[in-house]
């Protein structure tokens, strides 16, 4: 059975389902209207935290580089009215200088005029990459002479490896001209060292520089490789402010989509940019929607089982009652509801069983009053019939057993139990019209004359005549009227053939011959049942219709035909039948 069938036989799938829909529908609702408030709640506050992470790394950025710069700045300063006075033993300065807790720096070299000096590096350089910073360092102090101060951003020593920066300062005194430089290498692993703090936990970590290229990154592999593509970082480019954003990053697509903010450190001209999945930075607000719709489920079970629970506590009485009624409406009149309780419930199955005794009662009534009507009736034809008898005393009791033949034929033929009784009055009043023949022509003991015969024949058309005025007897006329035509067409009044015959007609035709063939007459004496048999089958297709003799046949061989001398009257016989 489909839902839709289901919801309409039964009042407990509605009822079910309204008890889930009040509980699960707001519960669901209010759960998933909080989780989008937060969800946007915590994107504001997400955007605010990478925001301000942003634009603290690129400020400690800034400050990694512009510290060490003006460091270095002031010492080339000092180191300068130094000199001014004497010569300074440069070695043991930078020596002190490399090894001080202030400011670090990977390479220190100090030059005079001449270029000659003294220099001091990390001792985890490879010799390449001191060879490259002291070719690179000198180049640059070769260009204080000319233009002073001299910065080179981003040196890579080694493939893979964080960028270096080297600043270089001219050794002057206040009045007087250079009389050497002062020039250090920043290494900026040691601020990519510090993309491992807590505080980035669950961050991709980035610094771009001014073409979006990535220069440190706290997943090393991303260095030297280009961030312009990135709507974020392209953004950032046009216009170098702190931004923030959602999008897809191109260059890490598996990870779907990312919320990034931006940030300018001003001294470099080079961006910070922090990444985090929104699939990690929301997962609050999934957790919620996941105990939300499990606690949405979770009700919806209980409701639909105490729904379900209910729903058959309220059913169960009225299917009771809509099964008793239908048992009522097909005439089990005497079936009564159980009633248990004091509800409303319990006092409509109270009622309806008054109501369904009240009925019993009115309905055997009107059953015992519909037997006095039937048999008043049923009364009032005998004493038709037994009026019409008297007329013909060679006839007493023919219409009681041809009443009785025809409803044995009748049933034979499968006649229902309204057609049978409607077989019965018409048998018996099927010569009600002898009424209207003069005693001398029906109790003539001799042959009759052309004339009189002629005037027999009319009581089939007076019987007709006699029952019209009564409109609830109009369906037995035909078997007043008919019951004298013939299979062949030679009957009478109307001379009409086969088919053509009302089957009541053709029934009370045979019984009527019946009964005629088996009983004394002034014209014959009463026939053997054997002959009487033998000569209705004979007559088959000529005089009566042969399914009406086939009944007969098998109505005299059942012992539902008997004649007369086999009981002791017609109305014992109509009796029988009308039990059997």
């Amino acid at each position: 059975m489909g839902l839709l069938k289901r919801f309409k036989s039964s009042l407990t799938y509605p009822i079910a389902a309204s008890l889930v829909l009040v509980t699960v529908v707001p519960v669901a609702l209010a759960g998933w209207l909080f989780a989008s408030y937060n969800r946007e709640h915590l994107t504001t506050v997400e955007k605010l935290y990478l925001n301000r992470q942003a634009v603290n790394l690129a400020g400690e950025l800034d400050h990694f580089f512009t510290s060490r710069s003006t460091f270095l700045d002031s010492t080339a300063r000092a180191l300068s009215l130094a000199t001014a006075e004497g010569d300074l033993p440069v070695g043991p300065f930078l020596e002190e200088m490399a090894t001080r807790s202030g400011p670090s720096f990977s390479y220190l070299q100090v030059l005079d005029s001449q270029g000659e000096g003294s220099f001091v590096y990390d001792p985890d350089l490879q010799p390449s990459e001191v060879e490259l910073l002291t070719r690179v360092v000198r180049s640059a102090q070769e260009t204080i002479r000319t233009s002073g101060a001299s910065r080179e951003l981003r040196l890579e020593l080694a493939a893979g490896r964080a960028p270096f920066a080297v600043l270089a300062y001219p050794l002057r005194p206040s009045v007087g001209e250079i009389r050497g430089s002062l020039a250090g290498v920043v290494d900026f692993a040691d601020f990519e060292r510090g993309f491992g703090d807590a505080a980035f936990t669950g961050l991709l970590v980035s610094v771009i520089d001014e073409t979006g290229h990535v220069l440190l990154s706290s997943a090393p592999a991303l260095r030297g490789s280009s961030f312009a593509t990135v709507p974020l970082v392209r953004d950032f480019l046009t216009r170098p402010l702190a931004l923030t954003s959602t999008y897809t990053n191109p260059m890490n697509p598996d990870v779907g989509e990312v919320l990034g903010s931006a940030a300018p450190a001003p001294s470099l001209g080079w961006g910070v940019v922090l990444e985090r999945p929104t699939a990690v930075a929301f997962l609050p607000v999934q957790v919620m929607q996941h105990r939300t719709l499990l606690v949405s489920a979770i009700a919806g079970l209980v409701a639909l089982g105490l729904g379900f629970l209910l729903s058959r506590r309220m059913i169960r009485p009225i299917q009771e009652l809509a099964h008793i009624s239908s048992e009522i409406s097909e005439g089990k009149l005497s079936v009564r509801s159980e009633v248990a309780g004091q509800d409303e419930i319990a006092q409509l199955g109270s009622n309806f069983n008054q109501m369904a005794e009240n009925i019993e009662t009115l309905v055997r009534r009107l059953k015992h009053a519909l037997r006095q009507n039937q048999e008043l009736f049923l009364e009032t034809i005998r004493t038709l019939a037994a009026a019409i008898d008297a007329k013909d005393p060679y006839t007493k009791g023919h219409s009681e057993r041809v009443s009785a033949y025809s409803m044995a034929i009748a049933r034979h033929l499968g006649f229902g139990f309204d057609d049978v009784f409607h077989v019965r009055i018409a048998a018996i009043l099927h010569d009600v019209g002898k009424l209207g023949i003069k005693d001398g022509i029906l109790n003539k003991p001799g042959g009759l004359t052309d004339e009189e015969y002629e005037v027999m024949r009319r009581h089939p058309d007076i019987g007709a005549q006699i029952m019209a005025p009564i409109s609830k007897l109009k369906t037995i006329i035909p078997g007043i009227r008919n019951h004298h035509e013939t299979w062949d067409g030679n009957g009478y009044p109307d001379r009409l053939k086969g088919e053509e015959i009302p089957m009541v007609a053709r029934i009370i035709g045979v019984a009527d011959t019946f009964d005629a063939m088996t009983t004394n007459r002034p014209y014959q004496n009463a026939m053997p049942l054997e002959y009487v048999t033998a000569k209705m089958r004979a007559m088959a297709g000529s005089r009566f219709d042969p399914k009406v003799v086939e009944a007969f046949t098998a109505a005299v061989e059942a012992g539902d035909i008997m004649p007369p001398g086999s009981t002791s009257d017609g109305a014992e016989v109509a009796a029988r039948q009308e039990v059997s």
